[in-house]
């Protein structure tokens, strides 16, 4: 054969013949399809669908941070959102299903190892789904959980890390108000969580939206006085006292919210950095409620976390917020302890 009839022949081989030749080792093997509980393959989306590194910060959440530790009380914990998004979660992993935000709904933070955990959403009437995504990237989903009817489960071991959550609607274009329960135990069911935002169970609340009065930029009024923090702050936590109440109904400024509110912010809380891992506490004798408005005017609010204690934990941008206690039946006036802190641990009963 001549150079020229050579060269041709060499021009027709395969590129993946090619890549072999040379020192005589063989091209690397293709990547294995992506799978539920799989690692993320190449060409899966990196926005919404992104994994966190470790050491590398979660990022954003549309309805908070929860943080837990096995053995967590109360069991279960529980927090509130709005299902759906733009997103197939089909575009995250072949398997899951729904539509979802780009941004995940919650970040759930698991301090240690649990060797058995179910994380369940009841959306009441709606069709809901579960997408989770693991710290490695790989993905847990779920859509109509054996015996939940359309509410979704997903359920087994979890490591230490950051979990990203969306909570989908099953059709696009729909959004649902849904309640999400974590557990450790059998016998918690998704349809005892309560029907949604709002539904009166008790967990965590994350921003349900925004409202509430609106204040001067320059405004520093409040009943009970301003408490500024920084990451870090000691002693942690940091405790104020005052007293609940007011005349206005707090379901007027989101129907998630609950109690009688004062229309003077009972406490002012300016965080002088971000803090990721935030929680508000308070404790009273009486049946006591929770509302908080961001500085971009976001609006938390939370009835019944602890007993009849309220809660609310999400994490915190610098900039000053105004909370409000309020007690849940009109009328009522009771005195509490309201406490700030970042540790998981601390419980509402053990203010001091």
């Amino acid at each position: 054969m001549n150079n020229r009839g050579q060269r041709l022949l060499i021009g027709l081989l395969p590129l993946a013949v090619l890549a072999g030749c040379g020192d005589g080792t063989p091209p690397p093997p293709p990547p294995p399809p992506n799978a539920v509980g799989g690692p993320v393959a190449p060409g899966q989306p990196v926005a919404p669908g992104q994994a966190v590194a470790p050491g590398q910060a979660a990022g954003n959440s549309n309805f908070g941070t929860v943080s837990l530790a096995s053995g967590f009380v109360p069991d279960p914990h529980t927090a509130t959102g709005t299902s759906g998004g733009a997103i197939s979660a089909q575009t995250l992993n072949p398997s899951c299903r729904g539509w979802v935000a780009t941004t995940p709904d919650h970040l759930f933070v698991a301090t240690n190892q649990f060797t058995n955990l179910r994380i369940m959403v009841n959306g009441g009437d709606a069709d809901t789904t579960l997408v989770v995504q693991r710290p490695d990237g790989s993905y847990l989903c779920n859509d109509d959980a054996a015996g939940e009817g359309r509410n979704p489960v997903v359920a087994g071991g979890f490591a230490p890390g950051t979990y990203k959550i969306w909570v989908g609607s099953y059709e696009r274009g729909q959004n649902n108000s849904y309640t999400i329960g974590f557990t450790e135990l059998s016998s918690v069911r998704a349809s005892s969580l309560g029907g949604g935002a709002g539904s009166g169970a008790g967990g965590s609340a994350s921003s349900v939206g925004r409202g509430g009065p609106t204040f001067a930029p320059n405004d520093t009024a409040s009943n009970f006085g301003t408490t500024t923090l920084r990451t870090g702050f000691m002693p942690d936590p940091k405790v104020e006292r005052g007293t609940s109440g007011g005349s206005v109904s707090a379901s007027t400024w989101n129907s998630s919210c609950r109690g009688w509110v004062a229309q003077t912010p009972d406490h002012l809380l300016v965080a002088q950095t971000a803090m990721p891992n935030f929680r508000v506490l308070v404790h009273s004798r009486q049946d006591t409620t929770l509302v908080m408005q961001g500085p971009d005017g976001s609006l938390y609010c939370d009835d019944d976390s602890e007993g009849r204690d309220p809660i609310i934990e999400a994490p915190l941008t610098a900039g000053t917020y105004r909370i409000w206690v309020g007690s849940y039946r009109q009328g009522q006036n009771s005195s509490y302890k309201i406490g700030f802190t970042e540790m998981s641990s601390t419980r509402a009963r053990r203010l001091r």
